[in-house]
């Protein structure tokens, strides 16, 4: 059974992994390590997550800067993106980036809140790592980078060969 892992980069994302049949095998919360006490991508955390599982397609969310978006938060996001880069050229027998368009509009996803595209990932998959602690007014928090992720490895189930 061949293995695809969606990524969502950056230190609030996730990474899933699923099989070209839609089941579950995993998800994750992006491993984060304090580096001069900011929260940074950890490696060591992703390498061990991409270790644990034969990839056969990865697809990670290609994603670039926003206007008024500041020189270090782009900086950082940068070194993530990196970093998950670099592990998944090394770890997946094969790599392919997805702009938010692609992957969204391929699932009819385009428009959605995140809480939205969260119902649709957990409808499919049934992902207790999709929803985190209940907020003040009674409904649980969406870990959109669960979520995302997931939707992300769907998408990835069209590319393979």
């Amino acid at each position: 059974m061949r293995l695809i892992l969606g990524i969502d980069p950056g230190k609030s994302g996730g990474l899933s992994v699923i099989d070209e049949n839609l089941n579950l095998i995993a998800t994750y919360s992006m491993p984060t390590v304090k580096v001069g006490g900011k929260d940074k991508v950890c490696p060591k955390g992703l390498q061990a997550i991409f270790e644990s599982h034969a990839i056969d397609l990865a697809v990670i969310e290609k994603v670039g800067a926003r206007p008024g978006q500041g020189v270090v938060s782009m900086f950082s996001f940068g070194d993530s993106y990196g970093v998950v880069r670099a592990l998944a050229e090394v770890y997946a027998a094969r790599l392919v980036f997805a702009t938010p368009q692609e992957w969204k509009g391929h699932q009819y996803l385009i428009g959605l809140s995140k809480e939205q595209t969260a119902e649709v990932a957990f409808e499919i998959f049934k992902a207790p790592g999709i929803y985190g602690r209940k907020r003040k007014d009674g409904t649980p928090s969406v870990k959109d980078g669960i979520s995302d992720s997931l939707m992300i490895a769907k998408y990835g189930i069209r590319l393979l060969e």
